[in-house]
């Protein structure tokens, strides 16, 4: 059993463009190794031994003739055409991986894979952590945490350091295999998107940053460390496939369904208990257009259990019927409420429905920024 010998606490997160990244082997000096644009090998869709994948794909197809009898199915060439047709510096850099799917250089809607990924690593005294951004192999773990131990003792001065290797993390860059096992192009082979040589840039990559888990980081003496190249952020730009309401007619009934407080807590006099709030277009926020003096919001307040002191609170909006000649508008509703503990302090709170439509025309899906605000 590994003993842990506490001291420095260090971590270190960049990014590296994969597609194109040229460096010595950390494993034989005397080459200088490139890496690839992601691709996707036929042996990929044959699956693995225990789950195989359909058609005609079969491990093993490590052929890059395009006339070789394992790529004869002109279906397969045809799509892979039409998602991107690999140069012919793309199959000689991914050989002998033949390639299926060129899914680095496929971009539509958004990229289909990574070629920018996450180089990571953490540090606790003599446990060295390896973040990797895919799945390694058995045989490449146990090269990347050898040579990682090696770097450790020399750059880090840890006698006895301990490596362990995990992953995926923070984005899927599929498997990480040997040049051996990526010369037989079986499943993990043909998954290992970036070329023969892609478990020898990643120990090179944590090798060459590993200096940032030293004692001289944790003490300041090391110079900022270069984030690298961004990946690309989709979060504003994201599909959905959930139908947006066409209309809601006036005179329907809103309603939430809150955890909630008992009332006795606080009365909220010249307060309110619940309100529903418009979207304001032209000042970009919220506004309170109901309270609980308006006839037409009913709140209820509902004891769930005596003995673990829950309740709830449904608040429910008649919406009056002469809205329906308004135009369409964004609306929620909001819970005003105050928790009350063993020792009896009150706290307030509040809650906020999702987002809903009201009027009486139609509209297309709100934009991001108004589902955030719901």
């Amino acid at each position: 059993m590994h003993e842990i010998e506490p001291s420095t606490i260090s971590s270190f997160h960049v990014y590296s463009d994969m597609s194109n990244y040229t460096f010595v082997s950390p494993l034989n000096n005397s080459r200088v190794l490139q890496t690839c644009s992601a691709a996707l090998g036929y042996g990929f869709a044959g699956g693995t031994t225990d789950g195989p994948g359909a058609f005609d794909f079969r491990q093993g197809t490590n052929d890059t003739d395009d006339d070789s009898p394992a790529l004869k199915n002109p279906l397969w060439k045809i799509a892979r055409g039409a998602i991107h047709p690999p140069s012919e510096e793309q199959k000689a850099c991914q050989s002998p991986k033949p390639i299926l799917l060129d899914v680095g250089a496929a971009k539509s809607p958004y990229a289909w894979t990574p070629n920018i990924v996450d180089i990571q690593m953490m540090r606790v005294g003599n446990l060295v952590i390896i973040v990797a951004p895919g799945e390694a192999t058995t045989m490449s773990g146990r090269r990347w945490r050898q040579a990682i131990a090696a770097e450790a003792i020399q750059q880090l001065e840890i006698a006895n350091p301990v490596v362990v290797l995990g992953g995926p993390a923070n984005t899927y860059a599929h498997y990480i295999a040997t040049e051996e096992e990526y010369g037989v192009q079986r499943y993990e082979g043909a998954s290992t998107l970036y070329g023969p040589h892609t478990l020898e840039a990643y120990i090179n990559l944590t090798s060459t940053y590993l200096p940032y888990l030293s004692d001289q980081q944790t003490k300041g003496q090391l110079l900022a460390l270069e984030r690298g190249p961004s990946p690309p952020i989709n979060v504003n730009k994201s599909l959905s496939f959930i139908n947006g309401v066409v209309v809601d007619n006036a005179g329907d009934v809103a309603s939430a369904t809150f955890v909630g407080a008992n009332p006795r807590n606080n009365l909220r006099l010249e307060q309110t208990f619940a309100a529903v709030e418009v979207y304001d277009t032209t000042a970009g926020s919220w506004q309170q257009v109901r309270d609980d003096k308006d006839w037409h919001l009913v709140y209820h307040w509902v004891r769930k259990s005596t003995i673990l002191g829950t309740s709830e609170v449904k608040i429910d909006w008649e919406i009056e019927d002469f809205m329906g000649a308004a135009p369409t508008e964004l609306y929620r509703i909001r819970y005003y409420g105050d928790s009350k503990s063993l020792g009896g302090s009150i706290t307030a709170f509040e809650g906020v429905s999702g987002t809903f439509y009201v009027g009486s025309g139609q509209h297309s899906d709100p934009s991001p920024e108004l589902i955030k605000l719901g």
